[in-house]
């Protein structure tokens, strides 16, 4: 037998107060237990927190459909014979006189340090799946490198509920596994989100520890941007170009948007390049010899140009594209270049503002 505060025991709630069992397995259980011993159910209700999950715990582990948690509980083999009503009956009788620790050895054989703190801040509330409390046990005896993390986090972690929990048994970044971390996880699936951004960003900077990506989830957004900006700012975009190889082009990217924005006169926002820079289908290059800065986008044909920009955000010419075309199409590039209306036309693009010489690309914005 171990020493327990009053806490692991049933005892009674402070004041007579009563925790009611909210709709779910617990409670299917409990009226199970209460029809054949009755009097269960109101104790259960006024029993203290501790003592509460870990006879949640017990139940989970089906304590009402075989002898092994009596056998292990009282260490009588003859449970072994006894009838369901009558394992019922002992479960009610001998559970009250156990404490949250010894419920749990009972049930899974040890009770690890820290199991039973953990439960402790989940309140009297039963897990929503009664296979929670097997899966915790399981982490808290685990030799896993990651589940000894995940322990560690969730006997740190303030303001602890299931959700966290449920959380830190979906993650599989160590970087994720702390308790910073898990406090700001309100489910699984946000806990998965921000796993799939740091495998984007560690398969773009393999460099980077566990702490770095923890230290940049600690910190939060910058300016507005996502937690891990700051680490794509140290990324460059390696998918192939055409223009590779070509001295004359340069593709840009957070390390020279705002040189090459400065040089002509044009607002290259790093902010807006980096994250698509990196997508691997869409580039922007700058054309040295004819400050043209060439937007480019990857196309079931291939890569395309959709874009030109020149100096000073002056508007690009069917002249200025024509010469584009001239430079990027022997490199495998699309470059479409718009054809003017008919003169005795031209007239109705003048009045309606039709024809411009990027009309030919509109429909290509919404993928830039």
């Amino acid at each position: 037998m171990h020493g327990h505060s009053e806490d692991g025991f049933a005892g009674k709630l402070p004041g007579g107060a009563l925790f009611p069992i909210g709709r779910g397995w617990g409670l299917d259980h409990v009226y199970r237990i209460d029809r054949i011993a009755p009097g269960f159910m109101r104790r259960m209700c006024r029993a203290r927190l501790k003592w509460r999950q870990g006879c949640w715990a017990a139940l989970s582990s089906g304590a009402l459909d075989g002898s092994d948690f009596l056998v292990r509980a009282t260490g009588l083999a003859e449970w072994h014979d006894a009838t369901t009503n009558d394992l019922i009956r002992g479960f009610a009788e001998t559970s009250l006189r156990m404490s949250a620790r010894q419920l749990v050895e009972a049930a899974f054989r040890t009770c690890p340090d820290g199991y039973i703190g953990v439960l402790a801040k989940l309140h009297g509330e039963a897990a929503s799946d009664p296979t929670f409390y097997g899966r915790l046990h399981n982490v808290f005896t685990s030799d896993d490198p990651l589940d000894r993390l995940r322990s560690r986090a969730v006997q740190q972690v303030a303001g602890l509920n299931e959700p966290k929990i449920e959380a830190a048994f979906a993650l599989q970044d160590a970087a994720f596994l702390t308790p910073l971390a898990l406090s700001r996880f309100h489910s699984v699936r946000s806990a998965l989100a921000v796993q799939s951004q740091a495998a984007v960003v560690r398969n773009i900077n393999p460099h980077l520890s566990d702490d770095d990506i923890s230290a940049a989830f600690a910190a939060g957004r910058d300016a507005f941007q996502p937690w891990f900006h700051r680490l794509l700012r140290q990324s460059k975009a390696t998918h192939p170009l055409p223009t590779d190889g070509d001295a004359d082009f340069e593709r840009i990217g957070a390390d020279n948007a705002k040189s090459i924005g400065l040089q002509m006169a044009n607002c290259l926002d790093v902010e807006r390049v980096l994250p698509r820079s990196l997508s691997g289908i869409w580039s922007l290059v700058y054309w040295k010899s004819e400050c043209l800065v060439i937007g480019l986008r990857k196309m079931d044909l291939g890569w395309a140009v959709t874009e030109v920009h020149l100096p000073r955000n002056a508007n690009a010419t069917t002249a200025d594209m024509r010469k584009v075309a001239d430079r990027v199409r022997p490199l495998g590039i699309v470059c479409p270049v718009p054809e003017e209306p008919e003169p005795h036309l031209q007239v109705l693009g003048d009045a309606f503002g039709m024809w411009k010489t990027a009309d030919c690309w509109n429909f290509l914005e919404d993928w830039n």
